[in-house]
């Protein structure tokens, strides 16, 4: 991979700036919303980043972000949560788990533009008579037990078509998302601008310093610093800034670039274009490149990814079927980067599997198809099935195949279920097979 390198003016915040934000911030909100929020008269477009184009922006979709994905303007007020997730390892005893999680969230009128927004999150282990030496933990806290997190305290300003959010909030961009297919998603300390003053131009700038949830590499229910999540000592952030066009039909394009302090400099690129045949089929093609170069004192050593994607689904709505299939390939001396906080980019990834757990230069392909039932009788109710092949270029280092089944219920607005199962077979002998399976339940309000 040919190295690169990238000015950008939003590589650096002031130190002092960020460390007053970082220790400030949270108890200047909490004495405010106690004072000011009005609970009842929330509006969910406050909440709720919206930007209408001319065109609707095309989503490149994989099995792993339509698992994942964090729908805000699906609960406006908050979420009661239902879960249980059991695992088993060819070579280790069976783990599993099972919990109840809600959260309640809201926000002030604006005011001269600005507004102020809280979110509580609650997980609790009910698993009363369980062996605590064979529970899950990817529901619960560092001890495997409850916990309450106060999981979004920030300031919203909103002037024209520019808007600031400063605190804890969910974020979704490309290396850093919410991924929301365990009991809570991904949360972030961060600081995001927006502005959309050029039609169908939608630019973005943001800071990201800590991580809550559960793939935050440490206890879900506290706020770590993304160096701690990433494997490394405490960095001084992420930067990160894009630039998304959708002023052409039926097609988007998304650049962005992401500096890791003194780990790595990341650049990604998306184009997706959908064409429909009218009482036919829509057909969605996507392309993906994503690269890294180590940078500053290089924490997590050499970064050299250099990884290509294509997807292409179609969907034949008479007919209630949707097939997908993917590919993506990495020539990079150290595979595809592990750099994300979520469930990464990659249009490969499955419900366990990612591009990135390689670790060398490799690549991946998976194929799946859904049926929508409403076409006998049976509304909002879903199956998918998929399957994908992990394999480095030497074969015996990694090499790895999974299936995934997938079934998804709405019963209504309020009410959704979803059960995914995994099952996932390693060529070597030195590597233990296993399976996975999780339910969902999730009432909105």
């Amino acid at each position: 991979m040919s190295n690169y390198h990238i000015n950008s003016e939003f590589a650096m915040y002031p130190k002092l700036v960020r460390m007053a934000m970082s220790k400030r911030l949270l108890s200047t909100l909490v004495i405010l919303i106690s004072t000011v929020i009005q609970a009842e008269n929330i509006n969910l477009s406050e909440d709720v980043n919206i930007t209408l184009n001319e065109n609707t922006p095309i989503k490149i979709k994989s099995v792993r972000g339509i698992l994942g994905e964090n729908d805000l303007i699906q609960h406006k007020k908050g979420q009661l949560r239902a879960g249980y997730i059991t695992f088993s390892e060819d070579t280790a005893s069976r783990t599993s788990s099972y919990a109840l999680a809600g959260h309640y969230h809201v926000n002030t009128q604006r005011w001269n533009g600005l507004l102020l927004g809280a979110e509580a999150y609650t997980v609790l282990n009910m698993g009363i008579n369980q062996n605590p030496l064979n529970v899950n933990s990817d529901f619960f806290d560092a001890n495997n037990k409850s916990s309450i997190i106060l999981s979004k305290a920030f300031l919203d300003g909103k002037w024209g078509n520019t808007e600031i959010k400063l605190g804890r909030q969910i974020i979704d961009t490309p290396h850093s998302d919410s991924d929301d297919i365990r009991m809570m998603p991904n949360y972030f300390e961060a600081y995001t601008l927006t502005n959309t003053d050029i039609s169908d131009l939608t630019l973005t700038a943001g800071f990201i310093d800590k991580m809550a949830g559960w793939e935050n590499g440490s206890n879900s229910a506290d706020f770590i610093d993304v160096g701690e999540t990433l494997g490394s000592s405490k960095i001084d952030g992420i930067t990160y800034a894009s630039a998304s066009y959708e002023g052409f039909k039926d097609l988007s394009l998304s650049l962005w670039y992401y500096h890791y302090s003194d780990i790595a400099d990341v650049l990604y690129m998306e184009a997706g274009y959908s064409y429909t045949l009218p009482e036919y089929a829509t057909f969605t093609f996507g392309l993906q490149y994503d690269a890294s170069h180590q940078t500053g004192a290089t924490l997590l050593g050499q970064q050299d990814a250099n990884t290509y994607g294509i997807s292409i689904e179609a969907a034949f709505t008479d007919l209630g079927v949707t097939f997908l299939a993917a590919y993506n390939q990495d020539n990079g001396e150290t595979g595809a980067t592990s750099l994300s906080l979520g469930g990464g980019p990659f249009f490969t990834s499955m419900e366990d599997q990612t591009l990135d757990v390689l670790g060398s230069a490799g690549s991946a392909w998976m194929m799946g198809a859904a049926y929508d039932f409403g076409k006998l009788g049976v509304n909002n109710l879903t199956f998918g099935l998929a399957y994908g092949k992990f394999e480095t270029k030497d074969a015996s280092l990694y090499s790895s195949q999974e299936i995934d089944t997938v079934l998804e219920y709405n019963l209504n607005d309020k009410i959704s279920i979803t059960a995914a199962f995994a099952l996932v077979d390693f060529k070597e002998n030195d590597m233990a097979d296993y399976n996975q399976f999780r339910l969902i339940a999730n009432y909105n309000f």
